[in-house]
């Protein structure tokens, strides 16, 4: 990792469960729930607007549809469906010219299934508290958040980090919860510091799959900068973290860095990063064993003029056979008349440099009545059985406006885990979908689609889903 800032400031890095059970008359509490639809939301933790104007807003939203489904449950041999779904969700934002609070919360309601014909069932829950407050010299942000997904929930970049096998997850209940808190000060002053501390639990409900298991990650990291002159910052780095899993064969890795960095401009167009560390992993379980030694790292950036170009080299003591991985990449990121790119190109290996490529892709166009955006990430990971993966997501979006009434949009969402041995078992899910969208007054939208579910692993059954919905969406603001 580059040690110049904290979170990225120069740097680099389901089941289905039933529940909450509201016991109901299926025939007309359908067509009130259909036709009357109140109010909903889905407020998927949508980031808050740098620019946004100062005060109080409130969001809710509400979607009803009609949903049939050749395999809801994405089961291996699963029976096909036809049911209710209500999306709820709210949203509050509150923000003056230093310090921004959010709150979303977000559910999804299955009505009337086959199998529980006179229940509601809470699927795919979700809440999310945050804070922030910047001022001239100093920050602070924290957030709180839950989230409990069913085996037929789009996945997150976050989830498959630290658990790349919810990618195949086929029965139970998923629930994460955690908190971040990021802290600077006397970032224009001579002497500076940061702190950065992330903790998140998964746990399992209602799983026979001995693959599932509760882990819980704690990740704890700050630095301490002297700006010696405005060309050469010095720094103190440090961090810990500790991961613990369940698992009757998993690894629990506790990790500690101590070490130092420089951040030197050459000249006005050209800045060299470099930074060394002590770095100290043990690992018990399954796995009991010390790796122990210096990490290092080397980055050129270079100012273009519309954007940067850059080098990096790093070689880490890394959680694997080896006890060290290499890095080398090559970046660029620009503005572009109608959005922007940004990339890495690089590999990555036990030795000296490895032949395993790493990309990175971030890419958005923009016109008068269109977005395009794309997105590519692979990172390497280590899971609870002590296996390197390199996990691989894929996003690619284009929304269209057809007129100033209706609209349509397309998308697919790619998970990829590819595990580094000789007894690999990779896994690959698929997610596409098709929306139109078309407004009915102000407040009120005509919505349907389609969405195909591919979940692929080299020692099961594939899994298949399409879905077919139509629905009406409400949605309003309110600012006192």
């Amino acid at each position: 990792m580059l040690f110049w800032s904290r979170n990225d400031v120069c740097s680099n890095s389901e089941p289905r469960q039933k529940g909450n059970r509201c016991t109901v008359q299926r025939g007309g509490v359908a067509l009130v729930l259909f036709c009357c639809a109140g109010v909903v939301v889905r407020a998927q933790t949508a980031p808050v607007t740098e620019n946004a104007p100062p005060g109080l807003l409130a969001t809710f939203e509400v979607s009803q549809r009609l949903e049939y489904s050749d395999n809801p449950d994405l089961d291996v041999d699963g029976n096909s469906d036809f049911y209710g779904r209500t999306v709820l969700g709210f949203g509050l934002e509150s923000v003056t010219d230093i310090q921004t609070f959010t709150l979303d919360l977000g559910t999804d309601i299955e009505e009337f299934r086959e199998d529980n014909p006179n229940t509601f069932d809470f699927t795919n829950t979700f809440a999310l508290l945050s804070y922030n407050r910047t001022t001239r010299d100093a920050f602070f942000d924290a957030d709180a958040r839950y989230r409990e997904v069913d085996t037929d929930t789009t996945l997150s970049d976050r989830d498959f980090d630290q658990d790349g096998n919810i990618i195949n997850q086929d029965d139970g209940t998923r629930v994460s919860y955690g908190f971040t808190l990021g802290a600077a000060v006397g970032e224009e002053g001579p002497l500076g510091a940061n702190f950065d501390w992330d903790y998140n639990e998964i746990r399992f409900r209602d799983t026979t799959d001995p693959g599932l298991n509760d882990n819980t990650l704690n990740d704890v990291s700050g630095q301490i900068d002297f700006r010696i002159n405005p060309r050469i910052t010095l720094a103190l780095t440090g961090g810990y973290s500790d991961f613990t899993t369940e698992a009757e064969n998993g690894t629990n890795r506790e990790t500690k860095s101590l070490g130092l960095a420089t951040a030197l401009e050459v000249n006005p167009v050209l800045t060299v990063d470099v930074g060394l560390s002590y770095d100290r992993i043990k690992r018990t379980g399954a796995t009991n064993r010390d790796d122990d030694g210096i990490s290092g790292e080397v980055e050129l950036t270079r100012t273009m003029p519309n954007g940067t170009i850059g080098l990096r080299y790093a070689s880490e003591v890394f959680a694997n056979a080896d006890g060290r991985r290499s890095f080398l990449s090559f970046s660029r990121d620009m503005d572009l008349p109608r959005g922007a790119l940004a990339f890495s190109l690089g590999v990555t290996g036990t030795d000296a440099i490895g032949s395993d490529p790493l990309i990175e892709v971030d890419y958005q166009y923009d016109l008068p009545a269109a977005q395009l955006s794309f997105g590519l990430s692979q990172r390497v990971v280590v899971d609870e059985d002590d296996n390197e993966n390199i996990n691989t997501s894929l996003r690619a979006a284009y929304d269209q406006e057809i007129n100033n009434l209706s609209s349509f949009g397309f998308s697919v969402d790619f998970f990829n885990r590819n595990e580094l041995g000789d007894d690999s078992n990779d896994s690959q899910r698929l997610d596409v979908g098709f929306t139109y969208r078309h407004d009915l007054t102000r407040d009120w939208g005509l919505e349907s689609g389609i969405t195909h579910t591919l979940l692929t692993e080299e020692d099961d059954p594939d899994r298949s889903r399409t879905t077919l919905f139509v629905g009406l969406e409400r949605s309003f603001t309110f600012s006192p």
